[in-house]
């Protein structure tokens, strides 16, 4: 980009800031400022006032903003089963494997506790 390209995107940027702060009455000066000819640089601030005046801002609707979230992000994930069902593959196999392990190691102590209450109460029994 060459010094006068630099420049020149500078004034239009300008322009437009005036243009959107309605101070549309100091072009000629911002024009002046960066020493650019009148004639050179009308026409493309003809058209940034023309898209001023014709690109007005709007509110989208909530519904639009509903769907273009859930397009974006995808559907709200709730549950644990949910979560684990968009992992890799190998990842739910080891949440699974862990799951089943830890499942058995709570079973195995709950059964030896059983034993141990079981036969302390043998004794007392017998006599």
């Amino acid at each position: 980009m060459t010094m006068r390209e630099g420049q020149l995107q500078d004034l239009f940027a300008a322009v437009t800031d005036a243009l959107l702060a309605d101070e549309s009455a100091d072009l000629d000066t911002i024009v002046a400022q960066y020493h650019v000819p009148q004639e050179e640089v009308a026409g493309m601030i003809s058209i940034i006032r023309r898209l001023h005046m014709v690109l007005v801002g709007a509110q989208p609707s909530t519904r639009f903003v509903r769907r273009l979230k859930h397009d974006l992000m995808g559907a709200p994930q709730f549950g644990m089963v949910s979560r684990i069902r968009h992992l890799p593959p190998r990842v739910q196999i080891a949440a699974g494997v862990a799951l089943v392990a830890g499942f058995m190691l709570l079973t195995r102590r709950r059964m030896l506790d059983d034993a141990r209450h079981d036969v302390q109460e043998i004794p007392i029994l017998q006599q």
